[in-house]
């Protein structure tokens, strides 16, 4: 699913929220990385490059709105540190995600019912799978 940044704020903006220039550039640059996982670190890095003055917790604000309103996904890497990516998929599906840069590559097969097949007495709510390694650029550098 390719988003753009004028889809995206305009569905922001019909759930009642404000436009700023902070929250558009925060927006565009998850499009702009959207095959990639980023850190809020990053984004705040890149949104202070344009706005020098801008805190840490606008980015942490921003980025929690964009969770709630089902614009970003996020995920904890190996690090325990969360990085956020644009929602690729409205449909269920897993990633394989390289560690080194933080490209995913979608995965469309969930092995979840095969999983169940095999125990009994247990009812999913919920699940994740991903699935870590190393992409081929990250490999040959």
């Amino acid at each position: 699913m390719e988003a753009n940044t004028e889809e995206i704020l305009k569905k922001l903006k019909n759930a009642g929220l404000k436009f700023t220039g902070k929250r558009q550039d925060t927006v565009e640059w998850f499009v702009r990385n959207q095959d990639r996982f980023v850190s809020a670190k990053e984004v705040y890095e890149h949104v202070k490059s344009i706005y020098p003055n801008v805190s840490y917790d606008t980015i942490y604000r921003t980025i929690a709105t964009l969770l709630e309103h089902n614009i970003i996904e996020h995920m904890e890497f190996s690090d325990n540190a969360a990085k956020y990516r644009l929602v690729c998929h409205d449909a269920h599906h897993h990633h394989m995600v390289c560690i080194g840069c933080g490209s995913t590559f979608p995965i469309d097969d969930c092995p979840m019912d095969q999983m169940l097949s095999k125990v009994n007495h247990f009812r999913v709510i919920a699940h994740r799978f991903e699935i870590y390694g190393y992409c081929d650029a990250c490999l040959h550098n």
